[in-house]
């Protein structure tokens, strides 16, 4: 485990123990707030980890991640193995290029998939979640999301902020593990044009799930 996972799990683990401080409440819903109210679109790079439930790292993934409301994500994966998963609001697509495989699903199905789906919609965040604000640790002011209706995998989502943007995302399973994703390199409100979000499978590519959402191939 590098020094920066170690401590960033050690931080949310330690979350609910260390007192909560009045200012420390009110910034972290600020600045919650002022990014999903005023975020239109994001870019950035990331380390994605997996954690199983004693807190040890199962898999280590790298790549880059955008954004564009509402509903449209490319989360691309390049190191250790190739996959991108892509969708326009409506469909999403995950090609894996070792398997030469495309499976195409509802846009709901994204976020055990590509975290960054929680914030690609356009209702407030505390629509589906009860939000509490856990203080501040190693420089980030975290937030808990817990969804009011248990019906994903994931029961507990927690966000890190640093002072300009989102830093950390972690997403908490029904078995204690944990996937938890580290953004570098963020743009706020980039523009990103409408056909970066859209995918084309390449031909000869095996495709599971065509025609998903309206009953019509476009290939």
């Amino acid at each position: 485990m590098t020094r920066l996972a170690s401590l960033l799990v050690a931080a949310v683990l330690a979350l609910a123990a260390g007192p909560l401080w009045a200012d420390d409440e009110a910034e972290a819903r600020e600045r919650l707030r002022a990014f999903t109210e005023d975020l239109t679109s994001f870019s950035a790079t990331f380390q994605q980890t997996l954690y199983d439930e004693d807190q040890y790292p199962l898999q280590e993934n790298r790549g880059s991640a955008k954004l564009k409301k509402p509903g449209k994500f490319r989360w691309e994966y390049t190191a250790p193995h190739e996959q991108l998963i892509v969708s326009n609001g409506q469909r999403m697509w995950m090609y894996e290029a070792d398997l030469d495989q495309v499976t195409v699903r509802e846009f709901d199905a994204a976020l055990g998939r590509a975290p960054i789906a929680l914030l690609s919609g356009d209702a407030p965040l505390d629509d589906e979640f009860e939000i509490e604000a856990l203080g501040q640790r190693e420089d980030l002011l975290w937030l808990q999301l817990e969804p009011k209706v248990q019906d994903t995998d994931f029961r507990r989502i927690y966000l890190g902020f640093d002072d300009t943007s989102i830093k950390v995302m972690e997403l908490r399973d029904r078995f204690d593990g944990a996937t938890q994703v580290v953004f570098d390199n963020v743009e706020v409100n980039p523009d990103l044009a409408d056909d970066e979000f859209e995918f084309e499978p390449p031909e000869g590519a095996d495709v599971i799930g065509e025609g998903v959402g309206d009953g019509d191939s476009d290939w």
